[in-house]
């Protein structure tokens, strides 16, 4: 059996963590809940995903300044990262994309479809990395 696809999880809702885990719970995913981008960096270091859903509007440390630290100042361009927000404004996703995203999902998401879109998006990411 292949490895199983590792998700960090930044979500500060309780309810909208609920639904992560339903999406997720295939024994095909292994999931870390955080619940801010100080704590994604901790498990980030320490767990090396293979993705990254992060909303934007997380207290102590925004997705903004977390992605930027993981694509900045970390360096990493190889682990998918996707927002997944109520964030709507052009601008906002724009600067996202602009930071390294590899994929923007609007809450609120349907929870049957959340685990093909991460994966789909994961897939065109590597498959990008191993090409160039």
């Amino acid at each position: 059996m292949a490895d199983k696809l590792k998700i960090l999880i930044a979500e500060d809702e309780e309810v909208t963590r609920q639904l992560f885990q339903i999406a997720f719970r295939d024994e095909q995913f292994e999931t870390r809940l955080t619940t801010n981008g100080e704590e994604v960096l901790i498990a980030y270091k320490a767990w090396k995903p293979d993705v990254v859903l992060m909303d934007i509007m997380m207290p102590h440390m925004n997705g903004f300044a977390t992605l930027k630290a993981i694509r900045q100042i970390l360096h990493d361009t190889t682990t998918t990262v996707i927002m997944v927000s109520s964030v709507t404004d052009k601008q906002d996703i724009v600067a996202c994309v602009k930071l390294g995203i590899q994929g923007y999902v609007l809450k609120p998401f349907e929870v049957k479809n959340l685990a093909a879109t991460v994966v789909g998006y994961h897939q065109k990411h590597k498959k990008v990395k191993t090409v160039t």
